[in-house]
């Protein structure tokens, strides 16, 4: 099998799930330099998405490098799927290459970004400086200084069939999880999957669950704690 290698410096660093391509550029950044001295970023998280996946597929993005990808991939039911995004191009392309070097059959990589509704917005992926924003590149709703590109972006519910079983919901997006959400009505209510959305303070964990409970308020999501950066929602 032929692994597509980026167009840019890079490195392999390998831990307990796999191997990982990591930019030079992104070198400085906290994922890389785990993955680069062995570690698993964010484990404890990796090991709950592990442990409910049993139930039907992951939805788990921005992919970036692909440093969730190995460790969920081969946790895996025989029949799931894992679906992810990432519309920055040196990232997907790190994700891509992530994907190969672990032979990772069942993992669909889109490249977009995800939203409320389908169109092309700017993604800022530098800073005025010129260093890149790595794991930080994020959807600039209004003017945003440094490096900016126009990505497209689609709702989850054109991304993921409603034919899939989805378990588990991630999203580590820059705070683009909330028009992310709105863009997965059917997803949620079809599935009631497990949400995990990156939120390390208190007043995110309570709007997460304030909207949750006006979205879906059948359903009865609870914030069920916070691992890591994470906080958990479950339908109850």
């Amino acid at each position: 099998m032929r692994i597509p290698e980026p167009e840019y410096p890079y490195s392999i660093a390998v831990n307990e799930y796999g191997f990982y391509c990591l930019p030079e550029v992104y070198k400085s950044r906290e994922v890389p330099q785990v993955s680069s001295a062995g570690g698993v970023y964010e484990p404890d998280t990796i090991r709950l998405m592990r442990r409910l996946c049993h139930t039907g597929d992951i939805v788990a993005g921005g992919s970036f490098v692909g440093d969730f990808l190995p460790a969920l991939g081969a946790g895996l039911s025989p029949e799931a799927m894992l679906h992810t995004f990432e519309p920055n191009p040196i990232s997907r392309a790190a994700a891509e290459m992530t994907i190969a070097l672990n032979g990772l059959k069942r993992v669909t990589l889109h490249s977009c970004a995800v939203g409320a509704s389908e169109g092309v917005l700017p993604l800022q992926v530098a800073k005025p400086s010129g260093e890149a924003m790595a794991a930080r590149a994020r959807i600039a709703d209004a003017p945003a200084a440094g490096e900016t590109i126009d990505v497209p972006v689609k709702r989850l519910d054109d991304l993921v069939p409603l034919t899939r079983r989805v378990a588990v919901l991630q999203l580590d997006i820059e705070g683009h999880e909330s028009p992310a959400l709105d863009g997965a009505p059917a997803l949620i209510s079809a599935h009631r999957p497990v949400i995990v959305l990156e939120a390390p303070r208190a007043w995110q964990q309570r709007a997460y669950a304030e909207k949750l409970a006006r979205l879906f308020p059948t359903l009865t999501y609870r914030f069920c704690g916070a691992l890591e950066r994470n906080a958990v929602f479950r339908s109850l």
